[in-house]
């Protein structure tokens, strides 16, 4: 998934993704470890996203709102000339 469409789910959601993801990694582990095909690729990206969910989960604790959201606003509010 984008970033953005992760930062639109709720808490709830981004922790059993999370889950999903770490039995994923398991799995994909296992089969290269027992010298199965597994794909690589799927093996980075699932990491990958395990940590941008830590990252939206650790941001909303803090109330830090990221500066891609403040910068699009930001766009915005210029073109409608405020």
């Amino acid at each position: 998934m984008k970033i953005f469409e992760l930062r639109q789910l709720p808490e709830a959601e981004l922790q059993a993704r999370i889950s999903e993801l770490r039995e994923e990694i398991f799995n994909l582990d296992f089969q290269r470890a027992i010298h199965q095909t597994a794909d690589a690729k799927k093996f980075s990206t699932s990491r990958r996203e395990i940590a941008q969910i830590l990252t939206i989960l650790r941001e909303n604790e803090l109330g830090i709102r990221p500066i891609d959201i403040i910068e699009t606003q930001m766009s915005e509010a210029d073109e409608s000339g405020e």
